[in-house]
């Protein structure tokens, strides 16, 4: 009975001790920031033609 007991104890304190660190280190851990990049730059350029065959299926969507 006594061994059992220290099984479970020993069981939950490894438990605890886990939660603990992960949690620690989440609290520890640096926030993440964006970061500024100019290369990045938004056209105004249209990615489609409006054909005929595009002009079918959004008629076929109403």
């Amino acid at each position: 009975m006594k061994k059992d007991d220290e099984k479970r104890r020993s069981f939950l304190k490894q438990i605890l001790g886990t939660t603990a660190l992960v949690a620690g280190s989440a609290l520890i851990g640096k926030k993440a920031q964006a970061r500024e990049d100019s290369a990045v730059k938004r056209s105004d350029e249209v990615l489609y033609r409006k054909t005929e065959n595009f002009q079918k299926y959004y008629d076929s969507l109403r």
